[in-house]
């Protein structure tokens, strides 16, 4: 039997074999990707995997596209912020990709999140086992015929908890302004990070998203990823434009991902 060849260089210590999951990869030249990971215990690990376009053995099966979770070989230097991914192996236990194009979309969202929230240096085991699943139930979800209702639930679901998590949760238990805790009109906003009841809205001087009827209710109720309300497709809609312009406006950036699902919703 073949040895495996060490890539270890003699006197240098051998790299670090961490869990992690793809969350974005881009070329760097004609064969090279710089690739982000998430770990649990060191968080962001951003990483070049040299010539990982040519490298079958060493990064075959796709163990570098983004929503890959497999175990990586690390070699990270003190003081720098570019580690360097020597090679992959697959770990059975972990979920399968989304085949779906729309859960694929939906999945790229929840990547994205996690690429835009989390800290390098900072574990991260929360959020590694909030998407693990996340991606496992949106590989195993059976509803992909238009609007593809239940793989949005989920997500929903996914964005409310992830952004808990990361303390960017809107408040959606009273009214921000006055504490009231029922309304028979919410709306919300952003910039606001929460909800007001309809006699806030009438006081202030600016205009504010109205949220469809049994949607706060519904969003109150959501204390699991897996738990996702029964929501209709308006609801949804309004829901997830609620917190993807959280994000952005947390995050500071525009998330592609939402363009290409309501792409793909309209051309079904």
């Amino acid at each position: 039997m073949r040895r495996r060849k060490s890539l270890t260089r003699p006197g240098q210590p051998p790299p670090s074999r961490l869990g992690a999951v793809v969350l974005s990869r881009a070329s760097r030249g004609d064969s090279d990707l710089v690739v982000t990971f998430l770990t649990r215990d060191q968080g962001l690990i951003t990483a070049l995997a040299k010539n990982a376009r040519q490298s079958v053995r060493r990064f075959g099966g796709n163990l570098l596209s983004p929503g890959m979770a497999a175990w990586y070989y690390f070699r990270q230097r003190p003081g720098r912020d570019l580690a360097f991914v020597e090679r992959g192996e697959a770990n059975p236990l972990s979920p399968a990709l989304p085949s779906d194009p729309i859960c694929s979309a939906l999945a790229a969202w929840a990547l994205e999140l996690a690429r835009a929230f989390e800290v390098h240096g900072n574990p991260a085991s929360a959020s590694v086992s909030l998407l693990l699943r996340h991606l496992a139930a949106l590989a195993r979800t059976a509803d992909f015929r238009p609007p593809a209702l239940e793989p949005r639930r989920l997500s929903l679901g996914f964005s409310k908890c992830y952004l808990e998590l990361s303390g960017f949760a809107p408040s959606l238990d009273v009214c921000h302004l006055c504490g009231r805790t029922s309304s028979d009109i919410w709306h919300w906003d952003p910039v606001i990070g929460g909800v007001v009841c309809q006699d806030c809205q009438d006081m202030m001087n600016r205009g504010t998203a109205r949220m469809p009827e049994g949607l706060l209710a519904a969003l109150r109720a959501t204390s699991a990823h897996d738990g996702c309300p029964q929501l209709d497709e308006a609801q949804l809609l309004a829901a997830e434009l609620f917190f993807q312009s959280l994000a952005s406006l947390h995050a500071g950036r525009a998330f592609k991902s939402r363009k290409v699902l309501y792409e793909l919703l309209a051309g079904r």
